[in-house]
């Protein structure tokens, strides 16, 4: 596959004047809302603030609310492929943290979806109980001037979704005491790996919609 662009990608500076400080919370309406608290407290975390008919708080600091469930009892799942929100990502601190996550949640039954490593940040992505995905990600670089200039060698430009990995391999070289951030190094052959993601994606899609 071959796509062209006609700009590479760069952060850019903070623009002057409103920006959000921060995102403060994601609402989910859902028919299930004890599944998903459940889900929620064993991969992120999360502990119950107000568990009310009406809407369930949850947090996983001193906030007031990170995530909050709203059971709805005819709620309708939407089709395969709808528009709309794609998946939520939440920052992990590093490999170490990454990988022991996914070594608790495997003992649970919970698997991620896919693990990917973007070249930007090394991921892995889940799906909760009604099929909404969050994806756990570690920043690949240190600082913006470093994700700047990775960026500017134009890989990310053509392949803005990066290489698939194998978790249990991940797991394997970060207890091997390899330093993480050259496990968090851009796959060698990133710019030319963006088929083999289009072609996951297709496979996922054509099980999702048995």
């Amino acid at each position: 596959m071959t796509m062209t662009t006609t700009t590479t990608a760069h952060v850019p500076e903070p623009q002057q004047g409103f920006r959000p400080r921060e995102y403060a919370h994601t609402v989910l309406r859902t028919t299930q809302p004890k599944a998903l608290i459940d889900w929620y407290g064993k991969v992120l975390g999360l502990q119950v603030v107000l568990d009310h008919p009406m809407i369930k708080f949850l947090t996983w600091d001193d906030s007031q609310d990170r995530l909050a469930v709203i059971p709805v009892q005819d709620a309708v799942a939407p089709p395969p492929n709808a528009t709309g929100l794609d998946h939520t990502a939440f920052t992990v601190a590093s490999l170490k943290e990454l990988t022991d996550q996914y070594r608790a949640l495997k003992a649970q039954g919970i698997l991620p979806l896919r693990c990917m490593n973007h070249g930007v940040a090394t991921s892995m992505y889940y799906l909760d109980p009604d099929g909404n995905m969050i994806e756990l990600t570690v920043e690949a670089f240190a600082s913006t001037a470093q994700t700047n200039a990775w960026l500017a060698t134009g890989a990310f430009d053509a392949n803005p979704a990066g290489a698939l990995i194998d978790p249990e391999e991940l797991c394997a070289r970060v207890d091997s005491g390899e330093p993480e951030e050259q496990i968090l190094t851009p796959h060698p052959q990133h710019a030319e790996l963006l088929h083999e993601f289009v072609e996951a994606v297709r496979k996922e899609r054509r099980g999702s919609s048995r």
